[in-house]
């Protein structure tokens, strides 16, 4: 049976849907988030959707994910789940499987080891896990060396179970308690990589995306300056204004 395909068109009326249902529930019970990564940028530079976006991203930190994780599966729509899939991130997704190609992420603010060699060491940790958690890799997205990189870690982590790799990667990510360097602990590959303050996220604004309030942080130029450089106002060349999941 030849697999259904949503349009573009269609996985943002889905993640829409997504999107009222999150909001609903955050607002009910004040769990705090914001818009983060592309869907900052739409938010900012186009009030919604950046046209060539095939998902959603939001960011809580480690305590109001847990409050969000707690409450969300008993007061979301039914069509929807929270889910880990085969992956590091939790996903709202809709439980019918053709169309499970519109998610929305949810990236998690964790602190940091202080900087030094205990630093670099708990993140290579977390990028080993990353590749031991990857299935069906797209090889041709990386260069030789991140080829390899990631082929030996899938290797590593074929013994394992999922649910295996998927806790240990919360036990290591949580493994700090405090601090007020930050990352988003569960970001892919570079997207870690960023060290965030709690100030960047204290104050939030709300700004509408496709007509839904939705809650932004109050220095987003900052945040998007540093996610996307100082003229993120420009969009890329056309050759570049490609989906991301469509595809894979």
């Amino acid at each position: 049976m030849e697999e259904t395909k949503l349009s573009l068109a269609e996985i943002h009326e889905e993640l829409l849907c997504q999107l009222r249902d999150i909001v609903a529930v955050c607002d009910r019970h004040g769990i705090q988030y914001n818009l983060m990564c592309g869907s900052l940028l739409g938010a900012v530079r186009h009030q919604g959707f950046i046209p060539w976006d095939d998902d959603i991203d939001l960011l809580m930190t480690r305590a109001e994910f847990t409050r969000f994780r707690e409450i969300y599966p008993r007061e979301c729509d039914r069509r929807f789940e929270l889910t880990y899939l085969n992956t590091w991130t939790p996903r709202v997704m809709n439980r019918d499987p053709e169309k499970a190609a519109a998610f929305t992420d949810f990236f998690i603010l964790d602190p940091v080891p202080p900087e030094g060699p205990r630093r670099k060491t708990w993140f290579l940790r977390l990028h080993i896990l990353q590749g031991m958690l990857k299935r069906n890799v797209d090889y041709s997205r990386f260069s030789l060396k991140n080829k390899a990189l990631l082929f030996v870690t899938h290797v590593m982590g074929l013994p394992f179970t999922t649910r295996w790799k998927t806790r240990r990667y919360e036990r290591l990510s949580t493994q700090i308690k405090d601090g007020d360097d930050l990352c988003m602990s569960n970001g892919a590959f570079e997207l870690m990589m960023h060290i965030w303050h709690p100030e960047q996220f204290a104050e939030k604004i709300t700004v509408p995306f496709e007509g839904i309030p939705c809650l932004i942080p109050a220095k987003y130029d900052e945040v998007l300056t540093i996610l996307f450089g100082p003229d993120y106002m420009t969009p890329p060349p056309e050759s570049e204004r490609v989906a991301k999941h469509l595809d894979v």
